[in-house]
């Protein structure tokens, strides 16, 4: 945004059990938090127990005053679960099995509504309209370390804003995380291909972590 793509990201979880989803991402990224965020390579992670505030996720970016102004002008809907932030302090996990976010998925209800969002008003870097059945499709759009996809026609009853509907976590050496989870009793899938070409994935299935959750890695 201004000329520079949005480097990391500040997720905002609603859970209605703060202190259950605060153990299992302890579980999930093998360390705790500090002043109740969760740091990773791209971004940090916080939990909340408001109901009405939902997930949100905020895009760092550099002068944010400019761009403050410049997504209001742009027409920004405070309603959208997405914002722009300071440029975020991104932490080094260089011991970690999970250093950081690969990308995140949302929802909408049109694909003209994503594109209007993400890519004429957050500036990311629209890259890839892909049709996966029915009605359904997937939008890609590329920030400086993470990718945001987002479905379009996944839900008819979809509401008029988009919405936060899970976190892919990367792992550079996917066996060894699913081993490690697997020790701490997380329950969790078989190891499959992923969609993009040289990935394997599995998915995580503790409801406390509040979003779907999957993590993905190298073949």
């Amino acid at each position: 945004m201004n000329g520079a793509p949005p480097t990391g990201v500040d997720v905002d979880l609603m859970s209605p059990d703060v202190a259950a989803t605060h153990a299992v991402y302890t579980s999930l990224l093998g360390r705790g938090s500090t002043d109740g965020a969760f740091g990773f390579g791209n971004g940090s992670l916080r939990v909340h127990g408001d109901g009405a505030a939902g997930h949100r996720v905020s895009f760092g970016v550099d002068n944010l005053a400019d761009v403050q102004r410049l997504t209001k002008r742009r027409g920004l809907d405070p309603d959208e679960p997405v914002d722009v932030t300071d440029r975020i302090d991104l932490p080094l996990w260089p011991d970690a099995d999970i250093p950081k976010l690969d990308h995140l998925v949302f929802t909408a209800p049109t694909r003209d509504h994503a594109l209007a969002l993400f890519g004429a008003t957050l500036d990311l870097d629209f890259r890839l309209d892909r049709h996966i059945g029915g009605d359904t499709r997937q939008l890609f759009f590329r920030a400086a370390d993470f990718v945001v996809e987002v479905v379009v026609g996944a839900d008819p009853a979809h509401g008029p804003t988009c919405r936060l509907w899970g976190l892919a976590w990367s792992a550079p050496d996917i066996a060894v995380t699913h081993d490690r989870l697997t020790s701490v009793g997380m329950a969790i899938s078989e190891i499959r291909i992923g969609q993009k070409p040289g990935t394997r994935l599995f998915t995580v299935r503790d409801r406390a972590l509040a979003t779907r959750t999957v993590v993905i890695g190298p073949t």
